[in-house]
């Protein structure tokens, strides 16, 4: 057995082997485990992100919580496919005075009006009328598939992220089977 040397000197000046006082934290009234100092204050992303990864390790789908997701899917959707396009298309129209209908040959006969300023009513980033009405149509779609896109692509992440913490192979095929 090795003897633990402390950095004591003896009256000799050389040092003297003791034995080493080890903690007893029961012995002392403390818990079954010691406490310890942490050296590195963590940040708040790092807790949220073990928090996140925590839940993403232990999750496990029930009926009640499958049903109530899909709900609650649905009504993001519907909300943000239906209700923020039509508020856009309305304000546009009504307020920003970008009314009627698209023509795509007017405005690539003449995309730009260059005699209005850069945020002016009638030449919003220098586009012709027909150019704010490609915009005013391109932002609503865009408010349209944008929130669906999000979903697919969240969803993958999040089913790659809980596949690597769950330690499970790339391979996604169903086992058994001939192959």
């Amino acid at each position: 057995m090795k003897t633990f040397t402390s950095g004591r000197r003896g009256p000799s000046g050389h040092a003297k082997p003791s034995e080493a006082r080890l903690y007893d934290s029961p012995a002392h009234g403390a818990s079954e485990r010691m406490s310890q100092v942490e050296t590195v204050a963590r940040a708040p992303i790092q807790t949220v992100k073990r928090r996140v990864e925590s839940f993403l390790r232990d999750f496990e789908w029930s009926w009640t919580s499958a049903v109530l997701f899909s709900m609650a899917l649905l009504f993001f959707l519907l909300i943000t496919t239906s209700v923020m396009p039509s508020w856009w298309m309305y304000y546009a129209e009504q307020v920003l005075g970008w009314q009627g209908p698209t023509d795509l040959e007017a405005f690539l006969r003449d995309p730009f009006n260059t005699g209005g300023g850069f945020f002016s009513r009638e030449s919003f980033l220098w586009l012709s009328y027909e150019g704010l009405l490609m915009l005013r149509d391109a932002i609503a779609m865009g408010l349209t598939t944008g929130p669906i896109i999000t979903v697919l692509v969240v969803s993958a992440v999040l089913q790659n992220w809980r596949r690597k913490l769950r330690g499970q192979s790339g391979d996604v095929r169903p086992t058994g089977g001939y192959r």
